[in-house]
């Protein structure tokens, strides 16, 4: 699991299982998503219950693969159960919708 991080994140952030996604624009999305996730934590009190402190930038930033596997995990699973239980429309409440699809499909060999 350690080896595949950040995959099952970017597959949230992308919808997609994004092939090539340059570092610099993963790192300008994570930072994007964790301003949109403060907000969240912000405005919407229930949402903390889902999220406490997880951090985009804990996968993305974190250099023991171990820790960044972990933080994605409970990440990823908090994303999907809050949107789940508190929205209608698909799509997290922290994630860019227009980044659905901007990295092409990986292609299995």
């Amino acid at each position: 699991m350690a080896e595949q991080v950040p995959h099952r994140l970017q597959r949230l952030m992308y919808w997609t299982n994004a092939a090539g996604v340059p570092a610099d624009a993963f790192a300008a999305h994570v930072t994007a998503a964790d301003l949109r996730l403060r907000e969240l934590l912000r405005d919407e009190p229930r949402a903390r219950s889902y999220f406490g402190d997880r951090t985009f930038a804990a996968v993305a930033d974190t250099t023991d693969p171990m820790r960044a596997a972990e933080a994605e995990y409970y990440l990823c699973d908090a994303l999907i159960e809050y949107d789940n239980q508190h929205h209608d429309t698909p799509g997290q409440p922290v994630l860019d919708p227009s980044l659905y699809g901007l990295y092409e499909e990986e292609r299995p060999a």
